[in-house]
């Protein structure tokens, strides 16, 4: 009886060990074009290296808000026209990251580039925020944090909104 117990246990335990292996091979299968692209650099946009951007870095909508209320930084919405006139941040700035051909404005660029600047665009995955601090970082600002959460997430604290046209 106690032959038979533990046979039915070495049983199970290899077919969980050979349905762990199975997964493992067919999950690699399935994702090694991906990792193909990862190795090859395809994804490396999506990311931020301190080594390459040492100006940037992330931050919570708290702290956002504690920039933003005392009016040290600038804060930039990175994501389009329309979206930003719908509603964003109070005071913050519409600066589109529809890619590098669109020429930042003079204004913008006659900032210290030392201020303090903070970066936002729609939440959760929005990659806008992240490709507007690094053309923000190219032209030498120092100074840049993408704020975590974006707009969803700053509006779902309940802190102040405003809709519009950007201001000026």
């Amino acid at each position: 009886m106690a032959d038979d117990a533990l046979s039915e246990t070495r049983k199970i335990v290899r077919q969980v060990l050979v349905i762990g292996a199975l997964s493992v091979l067919l999950a690699a299968a399935v994702h090694f074009p991906l990792v193909k692209r990862f190795a090859r650099g395809e994804f490396r946009e999506n990311f931020l290296s301190q080594e390459d951007y040492p100006g940037i870095r992330l931050i919570t909508i708290q702290e956002a808000e504690d920039l933003w209320a005392v009016g040290e930084a600038v804060v930039f919405d990175a994501r389009l026209e329309r979206p930003f006139r719908e509603g964003h941040v109070p005071r913050a700035r519409n600066l589109p990251a529809t890619g590098s051909r669109q020429k930042i404005p003079p204004d913008i660029l006659e900032l210290q580039r030392e201020r303090t600047l903070v970066v936002y665009c729609e939440g959760g995955d929005c990659q806008s925020s992240l490709a507007l601090a690094k053309r923000l970082h190219d032209e030498g600002f120092t100074d840049i944090r993408v704020m975590t959460g974006g707009w969803e997430e700053w509006k779902k604290a309940g802190l102040p909104v405003e809709a519009g046209d950007a201001e000026k």
